[in-house]
């Protein structure tokens, strides 16, 4: 064997020759080393950059990208700031497409080179530096740590290494990361994780599903096309359907199928797979258990991708011990909770950490969403009902729920103890975990708990403040019916029911219930006492026994002074002032609610507040004041927007107030309002109120020409409603629109108020009678009127000429 000279890098000797093929280096150390300069040297000619594409191993895209503009606007913004960015998301949130979309979008100057590292199939730490070095194209050698080549290779280069799926590897990619950053200043690291590196330098972009459509009946043929989740159902729709059309009929189930998905896109693509198979309707029906239908993935798909159990699973198996506890515990939350919710369904004896850590941590790694600037959270609805499995899987289900339906009892104990004024921070609980509660009082009622009365009591009243008198009786009917060994429960559901009976108008069932909640009542003396004679008044105050209703008012009056409860006083002093009205009582109705009014303004609770003050417009009503009973009606409306329980009154005394300075027009409208409001829920207006108003009413007809009054007798819109409230902006809309009105449209109404035909004004006119009436079919549009003999009426009224 002979040697073939001089090394060419370092000049050494050659080592002896095992073939006949010619070496130009020592060793492979040298070989390497001399790759690296020539690979130096040609990223810093300009000449080599120029008119060349950055080099980089990311896959050709397969399908469309979709959406996500601003995204990746953003993500280069930080990427020309930052040397490492973290995309941080939950399962299927679309973390690697977007930084794949990223990283081929970046310009040759600032980058040279895009080293995409895969680590979503690579389980042990020691194979991820080999992973670059792989993307790197460097080769192992026997006398040099293979970290150091991959530096050594990295040192000079402008490179943006994409490292993608580091959750399963944190602190393996952290410590590389952190070596690269400290070593190459030309390296920067473009990561997503479903949980931040947390080391210097670092930022962290939270990518969340993509904006979903609004599902409002009345927006949603316009809104979803262009929303991205519903164009990103579509686009992977047609890959598997390619004559698939976003149909009118579609549109609301694929916009109501995103919503639920909450626009993540692993799931979205997953659910227009089935397109083959099932109309979209069908699809989104069985969206109740998207686990099992989210589950047609791809051949070639990594295993945590090919369904959507599977995604989340993967994130499961990540967690530690306590934590996979917590978030099998928390799936009993429907709708989001709170923390001291989640103290009393974590503590176990089981679970020794600060609960507020456990949080932080599952939020860190994005199985929870935070409210900002609360102690709120949410889960994902996948990521809840994956959770669901685990805690049934456990045997948890009870202890959880049982855990739960404590913390809930203990919160509704308040319907026993101070019904008539239940504190307001009690109120937002419930309200804030009613679907929470909803879940609860269905397990209790599975398991025939006797806490299922009290806790439905407490659901029924959540849902009555949002205006669903009609689902509140039903539950309180359903639960009435199962047997029941604490007297004090079912008294509280009766009383609940038959006063939610009463506001809906159902006189002989309302006195029924009434008269066996007072049967099961302890002494009327007591608070719960107090609480049944209220609905007693109310229920007789709703059927015209104002005599009866008064006599019982004045006495949980006393009561409530009594027991020293203030909120309950003022409760009393209202009623009493109402039923003072059609007794002719004036002076003691004014006496009563303005001492009222103070108390119901402490309360902070915005219906108590409006319906004081709703009492107090009625009586400077009726009492002929009516700068101070618009102000009053005003106030209520401000304080509790559009709250159908109690803004029609408001809305109805305005309508009155607006009868009595001559404003006809004006008067029908608002009552009109008030009336669709109250359809909505069903609530009926007690006889005093119903027959003032209905009489203004009809002198408000009497005021105008019929076809008018007919045409204004229609409800404000919302955004009318709404800019009435806030701004007492008053839109007539055919107001507004009169000075739209070009010189044809004028033409025509002058002609239409003669009392031609539209014969006679194609004449007239000399264009055809068609003309005429699509002409006329677009100014009752633009004018909002109904027939043309309301828009001939509306010309007449205004002279147009």
């Amino acid at each position: 064997m002979t040697s073939n000279g001089r090394c060419a890098l370092c000049d050494g000797t050659m080592p002896p020759a095992t073939s006949e093929q010619r070496r130009s280096y020592c060793s492979n150390a040298c070989r390497q080393r001399a790759y690296r300069r020539r690979v130096t040297v040609s990223a810093a000619t300009p000449a080599a950059r120029q008119n060349l594409r950055v080099l980089s191993n990311l896959p050709a895209a397969r399908d469309t990208f979709v959406g996500r503009q601003q995204e990746l606007s953003k993500i280069d913004q930080l990427l020309r700031r930052h040397r490492l960015v973290t995309l941080v998301g939950g399962a299927g949130a679309g973390k690697t497409r977007l930084a794949l979309e990223a990283a081929g979008r970046l310009r040759r100057g600032r980058t040279d080179r895009v080293l995409l590292v895969a680590l979503g199939e690579i389980t042990a730490s020691r194979d991820v530096v080999p992973a670059l070095a792989d993307a790197l194209g460097v080769l192992v050698q026997a006398d040099e740590p293979l970290r150091d080549t991959v530096v050594e290779t990295l040192v000079n280069m402008k490179a943006v290494v994409v490292l993608d799926n580091c959750e399963h590897l944190l602190d393996t990619c952290a410590e590389l990361t952190d070596t690269l950053l400290n070593r190459c200043p030309g390296v920067r690291v473009l990561a997503t994780s479903r949980e931040a590196l947390w080391i210097t330098g670092e930022v962290s972009f939270h990518v969340e599903g993509l904006p979903v459509p609004s599902t409002d009946r009345d927006l949603v043929t316009t809104a979803a096309p262009r929303s991205e989740a519903v164009k990103l159902f579509v686009d992977r729709a047609r890959e598997r359907k390619p004559d698939f059309r976003l149909t009118t009929s579609d549109t609301a189930a694929v916009a109501l199928l995103c919503a639920r998905l909450e626009g993540m896109p692993l799931a979205i693509e997953l659910a227009a797979r089935w397109v083959q198979l099932l109309p979209v309707t069908d699809i989104c029906d069985r969206m109740d258990e998207p686990l099992e239908l989210l589950t047609l993935g791809c051949r070639k798909s990594p295993s945590r991708q090919s369904s959507l159990r599977e995604a989340i699973d993967w994130s499961y198996r990540l967690l530690e011990p306590d934590e996979q506890f917590a978030l099998r515990r928390l799936s009993v939350f429907d709708g989001g909770f709170d923390l001291a919710a989640a103290n009393e369904v974590c503590s176990s004896e089981r679970f020794a950490e600060p609960v507020l850590d456990v949080l932080s941590r599952l939020q860190a790694k994005s199985l929870l969403s935070a409210t900002p600037g609360t102690t709120r959270f949410r889960q994902l609805e996948t990521i809840r009902l994956h959770a669901r499995e685990k805690l049934l899987a456990a045997g948890e289900l009870d202890t959880a729920y049982e855990a739960l339906a404590r913390w809930f009892t203990d919160l509704s104990d308040a319907l026993l103890t101070t019904p008539l004024s239940m504190p307001a921070d009690v109120q937002l609980k419930l309200d804030n975990h009613v679907d929470s509660l909803l879940g609860t009082v269905e397990w209790a009622a599975d398991r025939r708990d006797e806490r299922l009365l009290l806790l439905t009591a407490a659901l029924a009243d959540c849902a009555a403040r949002r205006g669903r008198l009609g689902q509140a009786r039903v539950m309180l009917r359903d639960a009435l019916r199962r047997p029941s060994t604490r007297d004090d429960y079912r008294c509280v559901a009766l009383n609940h029911a038959a006063r939610f009976a009463a506001e809906q108008g159902d006189h002989d069932e309302a006195a029924e219930l009434s008269r066996a909640a007072s049967r099961l009542a302890p002494d009327s003396s007591t608070a719960l006492g107090m609480s049944c004679r209220s609905t007693l008044a109310a229920v007789q105050q709703s059927s015209g026994e104002w005599e009866a209703s008064d006599k019982n008012n004045t006495e949980c009056l006393r009561v409530a002074e009594l027991l020293g409860e203030p909120l309950a006083r003022a409760q009393a002093l209202v009623d009493l002032a109402r039923t003072a009205l059609p007794l002719g009582k004036h002076e003691r109705a004014e006496k009563d609610v303005m001492s009222a009014l103070p108390i119901s303004r402490a309360s902070g609770v915005p219906a108590r507040i409006a319906s004081a003050l709703n009492t107090r417009g009625a009586v400077a009503l009726v009492q002929g004041e009516l700068d101070e009973s618009a102000h009053a009606f005003q106030e209520a409306l401000r304080m509790d927007g559009i709250n159908p329980l109690t803004a029609p009154d408001a809305l109805e005394g305005l309508a009155v107030v607006a009868l009595m300075r001559g404003q006809a027009e004006r008067a029908l409208r608002l009552e009109a309002t008030g009336r669709a409001m109250r359809r909505s829920v069903g609530v009926v207006p007690n006889p005093f109120w119903a027959e003032k108003v209905a009489g203004a009413m009809r002198t408000a007809r009497l005021m105008l020409p019929v076809a008018r009054a007919e045409a204004v007798s229609t409800p404000l819109t919302a955004a009318e409603t709404e800019a009435f409230i806030q701004d007492e902006v008053w839109l007539d809309r055919t107001e507004a629109a009169f000075d739209s009105l070009d010189d044809h449209e004028r033409r025509v109404i002058a002609l239409l108020a003669t009392g031609l035909t539209n014969q006679q004004i194609a004449n007239r006119l000399n264009v055809s009678v068609r003309t005429v009436a699509s002409r006329l079919l677009r100014l009752r549009e633009k004018l909002g009127l109904q027939s043309r003999e309301d828009v001939a009426a509306w010309g007449a009224e205004r002279a147009i000429g």
